[in-house]
């Protein structure tokens, strides 16, 4: 299996406009399918200018019309702030305006302050999420979506039904030992944080589950045929000298913080603040900067370690401009073809390669 990338993006609002966020993350993602990324992954966050896409589908249809063979989706869909009927038909129309490409990340949600806007209580959130998983994954496969939460209502036929059938590639982001065994029993693609090295032991529980569930027809992703894709996210910032990439990425992670944590904030919570300081993310190796060579032998320092097959990249954000993050953009994918000869020499003659089918059981994390 080739190893592959992805870009991964919270389109925060920068000292521009939410329209020139819009506009230039479509010109980034343009541009990143011709240099060869196989992924496109938009965030989902709600009334915080963390993101000015709160709808990844309004934007992945946009996108769809623009590209031709990257994958897009969004990482993830917080599947108890939506209505299940209108998510199931959008998803299943996007995967007809990109010709079957959608990537379909799915989760319970990480701010609680967000799905509050939506009236779901924090500790109501799991149970809301298994069931709209179950009720979207059952309907894709039958056509009949029956509600979740409202067994009561007459049960709805899909007007629309996905390309992939029975439904797109299902993904999962945690960096948690026990979602990762989840995600690997069902053949979910799974992508997580390096976190100081820990995520080598999450993503060993993850091939563990993975082979021990091999040819079980239960599982989620049992549709799909070969080794699911797993790998860690990370940010990334390339500059002409390891000193001033060192201290651009720390003035632009300063800006971007303020985003993030912006919401959590105004809450009077500084629980997160940590991970998102930018000594700390280069401490934990959660971002990743200097040279492209530099940049380059840090990434396959980390995939010497990790039994990944791909790598997701954040290379805009915070004050950085539309011609910063192209020549961002473009200074990694010069270092790609490195790092993925790298990445698959160490790749050859291990035993999940040789395994073959992965597959997805509906028993969520």
């Amino acid at each position: 299996m080739t190893f592959e990338f992805g870009i991964f993006d919270s389109f925060d609002l920068g000292r521009g406009t939410a329209g020139e966020v819009i506009d230039a993350r479509l010109r980034l993602a343009v541009e990143a399918e011709r240099l060869g990324f196989g992924h496109y992954h938009a965030t989902e966050h709600h009334g915080t200018d963390l993101s000015v896409i709160p709808s990844p589908n309004l934007f992945l249809a946009a996108l769809s019309q623009r590209t031709e063979r990257m994958r897009i989706g969004a990482m993830v869909y917080v599947l108890p702030s939506y209505e299940p009927l209108r998510l199931a038909e959008e998803i299943a129309t996007l995967d007809h305006l990109s010709g079957g490409r959608v990537d379909l990340g799915v989760g319970s949600g990480i701010s609680p302050i967000e799905l509050g806007y939506f009236g779901v209580a924090d500790d109501a959130a799991r149970g809301l999420y298994d069931r709209a998983l179950v009720a979207l994954l059952d309907a894709w496969k039958t056509g009949v979506l029956t509600h979740p939460e409202h067994p009561e209502r007459e049960p709805a036929t899909l007007s629309v039904l996905p390309v992939q059938q029975p439904y797109p590639l299902l993904w999962y982001a945690s960096s948690n030992p026990r979602t990762a065994e989840w995600a690997g029993r069902n053949a979910v693609n799974f992508l997580g944080r390096w976190n100081t090295g820990e995520f080598v032991q999450t993503v060993d529980a993850y091939w563990r589950a993975w082979r021990d569930a091999a040819g079980d027809e239960s599982r989620l992703n049992a549709h799909v045929e070969g080794v699911p894709r797993v790998g860690q996210t990370t940010s990334v910032l390339i500059g002409e000298s390891d000193a001033a990439a060192h201290d651009r990425f720390l003035a632009v992670q300063e800006f971007y913080a303020t985003r993030v944590l912006r919401l959590w904030h105004d809450h009077g919570i500084s629980t997160f603040d940590a991970g998102f300081d930018g000594a700390v993310m280069l401490e934990r190796g959660t971002a990743i900067v200097g040279t492209a060579e530099s940049v380059r032998d840090q990434i396959v320092a980390q995939l010497e370690l990790v039994d990944a097959n791909m790598l997701e990249v954040q290379l805009y954000q915070g004050d950085m401009g539309l011609d910063e993050s192209l020549s961002n953009l473009r200074a990694f994918a010069s270092i790609m073809p490195d790092i993925r000869s790298a990445a698959d020499a160490l790749a050859r003659g291990t035993d999940r390669v040789a395994l073959g089918g992965a597959g997805v059981g509906v028993v969520t994390p």
